[in-house]
């Protein structure tokens, strides 16, 4: 019967709803009632759960490492993420819509994606080889179907997996919008199906007609007897009311049905789960109920079918129908070239491409002490790790200990460092594009300017180039060495020695000016440019650069960074640190201004970094600097700026007070039309390069200078494979110098332990470990146990005078040269009989394995070998 109906799924990208304004939620709620209204045809919107998987996302960043010296950044936070997941025990969650064909499956299809579309949901139609994926992830066991199912009466055993059936029974009277967002942020291993059927027209009036006649029937039989129902006269009032919609055409009537499908690996743990998922409906004033004997039934209405095989419905309307928006909470969805900006509501990596976005530009707004200078160092560490060249304008010095780490440029520009940028060098501009920039920059420099004083400035500077060879109309000429303010000035003292006397003292007032950047106080930027970006990660650190000066420095430092810029189209990050500093004054805002609009052509973007937020927010600069940005990241918030921070970025109430009440290095994501919750978490190495703390800090810088400990290394370099754990300080260091690695796996108990492996030959890291851990489980009943290198076996052992042999298969021989297998089983059966058995580490290979004797995998190991020992 299923194969004569097409079916078709829509993956569904949900949203946060439950941080979006009111006026927002209503404006969904309505469109989701336009959804609902226009179908005519049945769908089930299922959401299935699966462990979190980061595998891909951390194999295509390591690849992107070009730097040998930030692997053991990489490491930590690769580790990290991954403890991070097991720990919290985040679930991934995917949202779908499917369809059954009624008419026409391709005019169904396209009436469902364009309503959701509307909705600002990304929809996407999966192909028959991702619709298969649906179900084998649901199975667990790689197949379309499962192997066995045993059906009890109070629950399913599918592949070895135990399922239990919940559905709704009954319903409250009145819910708040997205009220299911509880069920569905609820942790938990289960699977969430609501099937919607909408019913036609004319029988819904027929049937309410009936159900208006028999309750008025029952109301007057009650009056007759002098009772008082008031249940019954609630009811009558709400079929009366939804009868008068329905004529209008307000509303539609559907059968409506929910099942909630657990998962778990025992019957203990299931009964565990089905109490908590019961406990969280029980608290929507929702009725679970279990379909005992009937729980095959269940589980296939809980499969993306279309197809409801319990029938346990119920009708409901379509305003009441639309506070079931199911798509109210964002899961994992990531970007493989992205970074990881922190963790979301539910624990679940935020992991975005900012070079993907409308624009690469952002900003990050927060109080002073909320986390802003550990973010930003966290937010640079990743991109590094990405392949990303960093550039960072750092007007107080914060960043000197991290260039230091990640081996960066700094550009030390001070009154008395060597490095220093020549105001006059072209540093790749147009001739013509340089002489403008100039005739902003003197202002600048040497304060307000007279139309006069002007010209003779332009003339001084025309012969200064012409004296260097360099020429308006001569291109080649733009690459000779560039004059600098002393022979500006030269230049001035001949104009003024020729000018009349009307023309002396406006010549003398600009000479005076500028013979303090000649012979003056500031006199260091009469020299040619030191600076060379030969690396990934450059900082200008303008942090002891006299206030004076300041704004004339960072003017030349904006125009060179905006000329290094259009050399290159790879991705680059310019951060600037206090950004208002720069905002505050027209000459340096109009260079971010023209960056902001020209960056994206040249793959670079640009990061603010401001707690001046009110001043911010009510200048023209910044609300224009607000407009170019695609991201926002919002850290805790005074209660002084929270109503124009909430009016300029049209939050909720429920996110004016997450920014009231966050903690350090929380706030909330604002990303193009997204709103995301978010908390900044670093790994251990991370924290040790980026944190601000100062007690942290100086105890780092005690433990540098301590004098030297006493180590005693204890441990045997042929053993190819040391638990982390065991092993001191010392004893670490001396296994890296010794060629081994350190690895982050799950071993026998199920949980991640770190390792340090020696790799040996062709044998990977995997083989080791699991020869390793299986040998550790069974010295627990002898010590009769041989480890060969050779073709004999991984492991054998000995049972009561018998010796046994392990396998241990990670798939790869099999795949390469399955006649090595085959002469592998036919020596194992020579010394050893049926006693031998093969373990497999991934459970997809079992069935491969299977042919070639008994083979368990990591599930079923250690009953297999403590079996063999009670026998």
């Amino acid at each position: 019967m299923i194969r004569k109906n097409k079916i078709a799924v829509l993956k569904v990208d949900s949203l946060n709803f439950g941080i979006k304004h009111q006026n927002e939620q209503e404006t969904i709620m309505l469109t989701f009632q336009k959804f609902l209204n226009s179908i005519d045809f049945p769908i089930q919107i299922l959401m299935t759960t699966e462990m979190l998987e980061l595998t891909e996302y951390l194999d295509k960043l390591e690849g992107r490492i070009t730097d040998e010296r930030n692997q053991k950044i990489f490491d930590s936070y690769k580790n990290h993420m991954k403890e991070l997941v097991e720990k919290n025990s985040a679930m991934n969650r995917n949202f779908y819509v499917v369809i059954p064909e009624v008419l026409n499956i391709e005019i169904q299809i396209k009436l469902c994606e364009e309503r959701l579309h509307s909705l600002n949901l990304k929809t996407y139609r999966l192909n028959h080889k991702q619709i298969v994926g649906i179900f084998s992830n649901i199975f667990k066991s790689g197949e379309l179907l499962p192997k066995l199912v045993k059906n009890y009466p109070e629950y399913l055993e599918v592949d070895g997996k135990c399922h239990r059936i919940i559905y709704a029974h009954g319903y409250p009277r009145s819910v708040e919008k997205g009220f299911l967002d509880r069920l569905i942020s609820c942790s938990g291993n289960f699977d969430f199906s609501l099937h919607i059927k909408p019913q036609p027209i004319e029988q819904t009036m027929i049937l309410l007609n009936r159900e208006l006649q028999k309750q008025r029937a029952d109301l007057y039989s009650t009056k007759l007897k002098h009772q008082f129902n008031p249940s019954l006269e609630i009811k009558y009032q709400d079929t009366k009311g939804v009868l008068a919609n329905l004529q209008k055409g307000n509303e539609k009537l559907f059968d409506i049905s929910l099942y909630i499908n657990c998962r778990a690996d025992n019957k203990k743990e299931l009964r565990l789960l089905a109490k908590k998922v019961e406990s969280e409906l029980n608290a929507l004033l929702i009725i679970p109920r279990q379909p005992n004997f009937r729980m095959i039934q269940g589980f296939k209405s809980c499969l993306p079918l279309a197809k409801d095989y319990l029938g346990m419905t119920r009708n409901i309307t379509t305003s009441a129908l639309s506070a079931f928006f199911p798509f109210t909470s964002s899961f994992f969805k990531f970007d493989d070239t992205g970074i990881w900006f922190g963790l979301n509501k539910n624990n679940i990596p935020i992991i975005r491409d900012i070079f993907r976005l409308s624009n690469s530009n952002g900003m990050c707004l927060a109080s002073s002490g909320a986390g802003k200078s550990y973010m930003t160092k966290l937010f640079i560490t990743r991109h590094l790790l990405n392949g990303t060249k960093v550039i960072v304008i750092d007007p107080q010095g914060e960043y000197r200990s991290l260039v230091e780490k990640f081996k960066g440029q700094r550009i030390d520009l001070s009154r008395t460092s060597k490095t220093i940028i020549n105001p006059l060098d072209l540093m790749g501009h147009d001739y013509a594009e340089k002489r403008l920039s100039l005739m902003d920059l003197m202002p600048v420099m040497l304060g307000v300017l007279s139309e006069p004083q002007k010209s003779f400035i332009d003339q001084a500077l025309t012969e200064s180039y012409e004296r260097k060879g360099i020429y308006m109309n001569d291109k080649e000429s733009w690459n000779n060495e560039p004059p600098i303010l002393g022979d500006v000035l030269s230049s001035l003292e001949k104009m003024e020695k020729k000018a009349i006397s009307l023309e002396k003292n406006t010549l003398r007032s600009l000479i005076n000016r500028m013979k303090l950047y000649v012979d003056g106080v500031f006199s260091f930027l009469n020299r040619h440019t030191d600076i060379d970006f030969k690396n990934n990660f450059v900082c200008f650190d303008i942090g002891n650069m006299p206030k004076q000066v300041k704004p004339t420095i960072m003017f030349l430092v904006l125009d060179y960074v905006y000329m290094k810029m259009k050399k290159d189209i790879e991705r680059k990050l310019l951060v600037i640190d206090e950004a208002w500093t720069l905002l505050s004054r027209a000459e340096e805002a109009s260079y971010i201004f023209e960056i902001v609009k020209t960056c994206r052509k040249f793959n670079m973007g640009l990061f603010l970094i401001n707690q001046e937020v009110e001043e911010m927010l009510s200048s023209q600069a910044g609300r224009s600097a607000l407009a170019n940005s695609s991201y926002t990241i919002l850290l805790r918030q005074k209660p002084a700026v929270i109503e124009s921070i909430q009016k300029v970025f049209h939050l909720s109430n429920v996110e004016r007070i997450a920014l009231l009440t966050a903690g350090v290095g929380e706030g909330i994501l604002l990303m193009e039309d997204e709103h995301s919750e978010l908390k900044i978490v670093a790994s251990g190495e991370e924290h040790k390069q980026i944190t601000t703390n100062a007690d942290e800090i100086l105890e780092a810088k005690d433990e540098d200078e301590s004098t030297g400990e006493k180590i005693n290394v204890k441990v045997d370099e042929n053993v190819r494979v040391h638990l982390s754990k065991n092993l001191t300080k010392g004893e670490k260091e001396y296994l890296v110098k010794k060629g081994f690695k350190e690895i982050n796996y799950k071993g026998i108990e199920g949980k991640f332990q770190k390792y340090f492996v020696k790799y040996y030959k062709n044998e990977s890291f995997q083989h080791m470990i699991w020869i390793y851990e299986i040998k550790k489980y069974l010295n627990k009943f002898t010590d009769k146990i041989e480890a060969p290198r050779t073709s004999k076996a991984d492991l054998i052992f000995e049972v009561k005078g018998e010796k046994y042999a392990i396998e241990v298969e990670t798939g790869k021989l099999i795949e390469k040269d399955k006649s090595k297998i085959e002469k592998k089983v036919e020596y194992l059966k020579q010394y050893h009989g049926k006693r031998y058995f093969f373990f497999v580490t991934n459970l997809h290979l079992k069935k491969k394995y299977h042919k070639f004797g008994s083979t368990v995998d990591h599930r079923g190991i250690k009953k297999k070998i403590s079996n063999l020992f009670k026998k």
